[in-house]
């Protein structure tokens, strides 16, 4: 019996590498305990970096793509991005361009916001996913001749948040940040319509009280007391600071700074990503 007991262990050690680790049973054991739709997902993600369950969480992935409502499918079909399957991006795309998440239907627990939260993500999805022609639809929202529902300004505040996690959710995890699709950052350089206000008490105060939560959004309030500075910011300046942090190169945008000294600093990437292309474009066509 001693013998057999022995050659169990060493069986159960030397396959040990293959068998599901103590943190990922018990990670398993909270997705399925959720208790939202949220926290299933930030598990899932979590559990997705371990190579050996990353089949599994893809599967269950897709299960969800099926069961769950359809304003959950931009969020699933991102996380099974970021673990190699693109099969949700073409799906998602043609419901985003469709209009189809730009709805106040509300879903537990983000409530009114389920629509805003799918939209969020789609674009997050089809920055960083998604293929050149979508990239092109995406670049049209420039040219909306009227845009009540600031996809324009959505669009340039998602590509701040993907560049800087002090601005947002920054990169998933392992993506490479010179896959980024710049040229989409670049085509924003000239988009002029205010996206956003940022104020600065510089020797003052601020005062927020929190209110009530709606769904995802935090109800309250924010006074603010002694010198204040009150800068606009518009869809350009989002754009060149994405420029900024993606490249670690300082060309001078500074959001306290005038609109004119932006400008300047806009003018300054636009000669640089010139250049650049032309000199890669010489790089590759030179002689061998």
């Amino acid at each position: 019996m001693r013998c057999d007991f022995l050659l169990t262990a060493c069986l159960v050690l030397t396959t040990g590498a293959q068998a599901q680790s103590p943190a990922a049973a018990q990670q398993w054991r909270e997705v399925a305990n959720a208790p939202d739709f949220f926290h299933e997902m930030t598990l899932l993600q979590s559990l997705g970096q371990d190579l050996h369950e990353r089949a599994a969480v893809l599967s269950r992935l897709h299960k969800m793509w099926a069961a769950y409502d359809v304003l959950r499918r931009p969020a699933i079909a991102y996380l099974m991005c970021q673990l190699g399957d693109r099969s949700g991006v073409g799906p998602v795309a043609r419901a985003f361009f469709a209009g189809d998440y730009d709805t106040g239907r509300e879903l537990e627990p983000d409530g009114g916001a389920a629509g805003a939260n799918a939209t969020d993500d789609a674009f997050r999805m089809l920055i960083l996913y998604g293929t050149p022609r979508q990239h092109q639809r995406l670049r049209a929202f420039l040219n909306l001749p009227d845009d009540p529902l600031r996809k324009g300004g959505n669009f340039c505040e998602i590509l701040l948040g993907l560049s800087s996690t002090n601005e947002g959710p920054g990169l998933p995890v392992g993506y490479p940040r010179e896959q980024f699709p710049l040229e989409l950052a670049v085509a924003y350089l000239d988009y002029t319509e205010e996206v956003g206000t940022i104020i600065s008490a510089p020797g003052g105060t601020v005062h927020s009280q929190m209110g009530p939560r709606q769904g995802a959004t935090q109800q309250g309030s924010i006074t603010v007391s002694g010198t204040v500075g009150v800068y606009p910011q518009r869809g350009c300046d989002y754009a060149a600071q994405t420029i900024q942090n993606l490249t670690s190169r300082d060309f001078g945008h500074h959001v306290s700074d005038s609109i004119s000294q932006r400008d300047k600093a806009i003018g300054a990437i636009k000669k640089w990503w010139v250049e650049s292309h032309a000199a890669t474009q010489r790089r590759a066509t030179g002689p061998s």
